[in-house]
């Protein structure tokens, strides 16, 4: 969703197209840009660096040079071609997002507006409403969900009647799975300068606890300089433990990278960050992956590696607005130590404002597992990309379109789901 330039036409017409990888499907090899194959010298802040690697591993950063890792390694294989369709689920009121509620089968459809609506082979239910506490004006509502992976709750992030972006968890009754509206509890608030860029993604780790997306305040250019700014938790990734404890609404994770700087949000996981407004983790890996949302003239995503499935991304400066993809943007903010983005687009072609998504790891679809898909929410591309390719050589396919595209996620089987603002939800299945 593009925190600057959001398309107010929720009622446009809808395109489905399905698209095979031997057809306009192809690998458009004008499309988009890897890490630079050249490293940048020690002293050139403004340059990207990368290095030549056989895997996605890694992440340079930008302004100095990276050292270059062992290729004696065999470069991985290629993943094969996906090939897939678009299966329409349901129309429903301005949907953001979808969720899974870990070992159980129902579908959740976020709505802009404010509510969460159960999906089902049977029916539709709405289970929880708190359309009188937001309202789905241009970027605020209702933006996200997540369920708790080990407790009867559930968290959604949503803008309240000031604009400020509000965190709060719902509880679940475990014999029904009503979620009781009643119980409703402000987890965390964060006061919004302007009425864009409020980021909206809520996603549980591998460590089960919770991350927390914001965009860097809104308006354009990062004008308060919020996202590099380690005071301000606008322009970051937190990372808390939700469950209120000791008369605290959360708990600041004692590993937090800055837990121990007096100068600093405890909260912060990650920072540098425009709008990141979908980013997902890959279970079997740990990996982070960020789509984040681009000013003027790039788009990027952004991937970190974990060790041991665990604390990826942590402490990673991912540069904005001292970069805006791989261009210097903001000269008076530091350019040192800022990790390049894996995959970078321009804005040709009607393109604007990327739609991060997820590492397709389900069934539905056979061949497309491994590949990272996201999306435009402009244009309605939807892209596979391949983690094997070197970061110098992305291999990126167009597999689908779907209008007014904000959310590409896993259901409960790990299916994937796209969803349109207009309306429409649909599943990625094999064509």
């Amino acid at each position: 969703m593009n925190r600057s330039r959001f398309v107010t036409a929720f009622a446009a017409t809808l395109l489905l197209a399905a698209c095979s990888s031997d057809g306009n499907g192809a690998t458009d090899e004008s499309f988009g840009s890897g890490q630079p194959a050249e490293t940048a010298s020690t002293t050139s802040a403004s340059a990207p660096v990368s290095v030549e690697s056989t895997t996605a591993a890694t992440t340079p950063p930008l302004g100095t040079a990276a050292a270059v890792p062992n290729t004696t390694e065999a470069a991985p294989e290629p993943l094969p071609e996906p090939s897939v369709t678009l299966f329409e689920i349901g129309s429903f009121d301005q949907p953001v997002d979808v969720a899974a509620r870990p070992g159980f089968g129902e579908l959740y459809v976020v709505e802009q507006p404010g509510r969460v609506v159960a999906v089902t082979d049977l029916a539709t239910t709405v289970v929880l409403d708190i359309s009188d506490l937001t309202d789905a004006n241009g970027e605020q509502g209702l933006l996200g969900l997540a369920f708790h992976p080990a407790a009867d709750l559930v968290y959604v992030h949503y803008s309240d009647a000031d604009g400020n972006t509000v965190v709060a968890e719902v509880a679940i009754d475990p014999a029904t799975g009503v979620f009781e509206r009643d119980s409703l509890r402000e987890v965390l608030t964060v006061d919004q300068p302007y009425s864009n860029h409020n980021g909206g993604q809520l996603a549980f780790g591998p460590d089960q606890l919770l991350y927390i997306g914001l965009g860097d305040g809104g308006s354009g250019g990062d004008p308060e300089r919020h996202a590099l700014d380690l005071t301000s938790r606008l322009g970051k990734i937190l990372r808390i433990d939700p469950i209120a404890a000791d008369g605290e609404p959360f708990t600041v994770p004692a590993d937090n990278p800055f837990v121990d700087d007096p100068a600093a949000d405890p909260t912060i996981w990650a920072y540098g960050l425009r709008n990141p407004w979908r980013f997902s983790f890959d279970p079997p890996t740990g990996d982070l992956w960020i789509g984040d949302v681009g000013q003027g003239e790039f788009e990027e995503i952004n991937h970190s590696v974990a060790a041991d499935r665990r604390n990826a991304a942590k402490g990673v400066n991912y540069g904005w607005s001292a970069f805006e993809g791989f261009e210097r943007f903001n000269d008076d903010q530091p350019a040192d130590g800022a990790a390049a983005p894996l995959f970078v687009y321009d804005h040709a072609d009607g393109r604007c404002s990327v739609t991060g998504g997820t590492v397709a790891r389900g069934d539905t679809a056979a061949d497309l597992a491994g590949w990272y898909v996201f999306g435009d929410y402009c244009s309605g591309q939807i892209w596979a990309l391949d983690p094997t390719a070197p970061p110098s050589d992305p291999r990126v396919i167009e597999i689908a379109r779907l209008d007014t595209l904000v959310a590409i996620a896993a259901g409960p089987e790990r299916e994937l789901y796209v969803v349109s603002n207009g309306g429409t939800v649909a599943r990625l299945t094999g064509s």
